[in-house]
């Protein structure tokens, strides 16, 4: 090709958001860049936390462009606006929404920006106290955007960057698309004028793969790079690249900068020479430094989260007793019902192992659809009643509502190089140079803010006359510093319960309200883990797969609820079955002992409300303790439902039947004595086996009872005959016969698991 721009004062490989924005300091330098990307257009359909910092870089490239070329030689928006990337960004005489980030560049929607601002900063802390349930709502004093950018407020410390709060969110392919689609401007308005070219980007190209063709060594040491075009095919599901047939490969030189920002493992970096470890962090449980590692779900639900950053920690326990802390966090988008991204973390212990949850016998293979299904099934079930805690949404209602990714399981382990130096003219940068935890954006933060403007400094020292390898010693030290800074802040994501992306002064807050100190830690291991990653091998591709769960759009968030979830009327049996774990109350687990004696003093008061610690509080935050909400199609109808009896009939359920009073008789009714029983079992007692007052279940205290009103032909709990008038606990599964009446009890909330399925 005679028109390739040939050893390049920079070459990124890999259009994420790091080497575009390294791109855009080039340029706006006054050098030439070249871009190599393999995936196309911008797809990452993640929504990204944006701290500021990110829109005052934007307004001083739009500065230096300016600047440097005048307005002749810059881009122009559909509408002959000239192209700045803070004003598509944002600003406040435009408005958030819906958008389609090209509609916004192109002028076609002149009356919005990309980004959402965040109006709502909230912190749940539903770990248990005391052996009981607790939750504290701290409410965040949002920030303020911007009125302007101003270069005056770019940091220059990560660590400051990103232990600060975020301003912004958007979806990360606009913001990708927003810087891509200003560098093709410029590429094509090169061409048009015949002017020197400034940029030329390749996107359907990688560095060839053979060894010795690619990356080619020069006499000074330094590498040229030769690159080959592609085409992508779904193969078997699975994203394949081949070389695009009769195409000639693509020299373009030896630039005098690369740099590599491909994501994590990258290949190229690795054929360098260039090799991650895994980051150890010491939780101070005793156990010394282990891997840096969280399992989580992703989903989209288009729920309108809106512009709200909502973090949660609560505890979970494992058969034994013990407690792990796992978090989720809600993002949304300022004006937008179909964004609703929900992260939920896993617990170590956790595996969704078909078998070990008893779905299928033993010795079922793990490649078979069964399997797959009943993995998913178990994934699907453990996501929304995560999902449906953190946005306080009624899980039955939660899987009414429509997803259009997810759930997807992915493995964060944190992994980090010794040295982004990778040649004499080359660096590795973003998270192909190391990752920290992702959930509030941290990565892109690192790579945009941070990894970029060190190009910009680079570019800066040789202007100052510094020699090339000097620059770019200096160069990789700072992206190295970056990085730790990021692993840094990050670190006490996996074990301590304040959030990274709130600041200190924030986390001392949330920690008197919660009353819990910041320096406590949560339980780790690592068998379950590993169980749970060798039962279906994490697919990296399935990122840019959509699966769509049809359902309703809810354009209405409830309020939160002041009661902790498990202290709800319809949860206190799923109390009590957690509190059972615990190892003092092992010698309480049997059903067959009376409710008196089955609830220890610390259990009685559990439904009592805990004294306020608003005073406590600083002024700009407060403790929520607000009345209950009703917002229409949120609420559902199911509200005072508190469990279900499914009538079994021919090993089959015939009908299902809500208990939708505290205390509720089951018998039959009798029009002559005008006898109605609260569930009248009438249709489907053809022996006449049930008496007209037979049975009640009523809530005691933190659980469900099943009292014999003196029957003549007896209730039965599982294989127990009930003595008239003693109690007994009723779970979640039980089998109860009333006479010849058979019925399972079902709490509100639980859904059904798949039958076993059979080989035919």
């Amino acid at each position: 090709m005679s028109d390739v721009i040939r050893n390049p004062d920079f070459l990124a490989l890999g259009l994420g958001g790091t080497n575009m924005m390294a791109i855009l300091w080039t340029v706006a330098m006054g050098r030439t860049a070249v871009g190599v990307e393999m995936r196309g257009d911008p797809f990452l359909g993640v929504h990204w936390n944006i701290r500021a910092d990110f829109y005052h870089q934007l307004g001083l490239i739009d500065q230096m462009m300016l600047e440097r070329y005048g307005e002749a030689r810059l881009p122009r928006r559909g509408d002959g606006r000239l192209f700045r990337l803070a004003e598509c960004f944002y600003s406040p005489h435009t408005s958030a929404g819906d958008i389609v980030a090209d509609e916004i560049i192109d002028g076609f929607d002149a009356d919005q920006h990309i980004v959402g601002t965040i109006h709502n900063v909230e912190f749940i802390d539903d770990r248990w106290r005391d052996g009981l349930p607790n939750r504290v709502i701290t409410v965040l004093e949002p920030p303020k955007p911007p009125e302007q950018p101003d270069p005056r407020k770019i940091r220059t410390s990560m660590v400051e960057v990103l232990d600060g709060p975020s301003t912004f969110q958007a979806e990360a392919a606009s913001i990708q698309k927003l810087l891509r689609r200003y560098l093709e401007m410029i590429e094509q308005k090169d061409r048009e004028t015949n002017g020197k070219p400034r940029v030329q980007l390749f996107t359907h190209h990688r560095v060839v793969p053979k060894e010795g063709e690619g990356f080619i060594d020069g006499p000074d040491g330094r590498k040229r790079i030769r690159i080959e075009s592609l085409k992508e095919f779904d193969f078997k599901g699975q994203f394949v690249r081949v070389r695009e047939p009769n195409s000639e490969i693509i020299d373009l030189g030896t630039p005098e900068l690369f740099m590599i920002a491909q994501g994590f493992k990258s290949t190229d970096a690795n054929r360098l020479g260039f090799e991650q470890h895994d980051v150890e962090v010491d939780h101070g449980d005793g156990y010394g430094p282990v891997v840096a590692q969280a399992d989580f779900l992703a989903g989209l639900v288009e729920v309108l989260v809106g512009g709200r950053l909502r973090r949660r920690i609560s505890s979970a326990f494992d058969q034994n007793g013990k407690e792990y802390w796992v978090r989720q966090i809600a993002v949304g988008h300022e004006n937008d019902p179909e964004v609703g991204w929900v992260l939920v973390q896993v617990p170590d212990f956790t595996t969704f192992d078909p078998i070990e949850a008893g779905l299928l016998p033993a010795g079922t293979d793990p490649g078979s659809p069964e399997f797959f299904a009943s993995y998913q099934q178990l994934i699907y079930d453990y996501y929304i009643k995560q999902a449906a805690e953190i946005l306080d949404i009624p899980r039955q209602e939660l899987m009414k509502v429509q997803m259009i990714y997810g759930p997807t399981l992915f493995s964060l382990v944190e992994r980090v190089g010794d040295d982004p130096l990778i040649a004499v003219n080359g660096v590795v940068a973003g998270d192909s140079f190391g990752n920290g935890h992702f959930l509030t954006s941290g990565g892109a933060m690192t790579g945009m803010i941070g990894h970029s403007a060190r190009v910009l400094e680079y570019w800066q020292a040789r202007d100052a006359g510094t020699l090339p390898t000097d620059a770019l010693r200096q160069l990789a030290d700072r992206i190295k510093e970056d990085t730790y800074a990021w692993l840094q802040v990050s670190a006490q994501e996996y074990s301590q319960a304040a959030p990274i992306n709130f600041g200190a002064e924030r986390i001392e807050q949330i920690s008197k309200a919660s009353g819990i100190d910041t320096s406590a830690r949560a339980s780790a291991i690592g068998a379950a883990r590993r169980q749970r990653h060798a039962l279906i091998p994490l697919d990296p591709s399935n990122w840019r797969r959509l699966f769509v769960r049809n359902g309703r759009v809810l354009s209405v968030l409830p309020e939160l609820e002041a009661e902790h979830p498990l202290q709800r009327p319809e949860r206190v049996a799923s109390l009590l079955a957690v509190m059972k774990s615990f190892p003092a109350m092992v010698n309480q687990a049997s059903a067959k002992l009376k409710l008196d004696e089955e609830l220890v003093e610390g259990e009685q008061t559990i439904l009592r409300p805990r004294s306020s610690i608003h005073q406590e509080l600083s002024e700009g935050e407060q403790t929520i303790i607000r009345s209950k909400l009703s917002i229409g199609p949120v609420a559902p109808e199911s509200a005072k439902i508190y469990a279900f009896l499914d009538i079994q009939q021919n090993g089959k359920v015939a009908q299902r039947i809500a208990i939708k009073e505290e205390c509720v008789v089951i018998g039959r009714a009798d029009p002559k004595r005008n006898i109605t029983p609260g569930i009248d079992l009438t249709p489907f007692d053809t022996s006449s086996s049930v008496s007209r007052q037979h049975a009640q279940i009523r809530i005691e205290q933190t659980c469900f009872s099943l009292e014999d009103l003196n029957s003549r032909n007896k209730t039965r709990l599982g294989e127990l005959v009930l003595n008239p008038r003693k109690p007994e606990v009723l779970q979640d599964g039980d089998v109860v016969s009333f006479g010849s009446v058979k019925v399972t009890f079902r709490l509100l909330g639980t859904s059904e698991l798949p039958d076993l399925w059979s080989p035919s």
